[in-house]
């Protein structure tokens, strides 16, 4: 059976991190919603590091994950992760965390990007990310 997770959080930062005082606790560091280029020329822009946090319920069993960044003009992917595999406990009601780090983040162009949430080949949640 192909269950599909449901994406309760999908969060672009820079960086995220455990609370020291709490480990439950956990932190995101640099939000990302724009990005504006501060180089000349502006573009292309190398961002050093993009985290995709991601907090899914309802899945069931083990699946492919993927993280990819599309142009939106063009439809374009421009770089993303390899596959990889992530298991869901026995509680398909439990939240669990998914993380992705992305380094070295080329981006040929200004403009609206989308960062997508690939499950066994299946779009399940998209962000937009707006280059200036």
């Amino acid at each position: 059976m192909n269950v599909i997770p449901v994406v309760r959080y999908m969060i672009l930062s820079d960086d995220w991190g455990f609370d020291q005082a709490n480990p439950r606790r956990l932190n995101v560091l640099g939000l990302l919603t724009n990005i504006d280029s501060l180089d000349d020329p502006p573009y292309p822009l190398l961002y050093p590091q993009i985290v995709v946090l991601l907090m899914l319920t309802g899945g069931r069993g083990t699946g492919e994950a993927q993280i990819v960044f599309v142009f939106q003009d063009t439809g374009q992917r421009i770089f993303g992760t390899p596959k990889q595999a992530i298991t869901f406990g026995s509680d398909p009601l439990a939240v669990g965390g998914v993380f992705f780090r992305i380094r070295d983040c080329l981006f040929p162009f200004p403009g609206l990007y989308s960062a997508q949430f690939w499950y066994n080949d299946v779009l399940v949640e998209e962000r937009p990310l707006l280059l200036r």
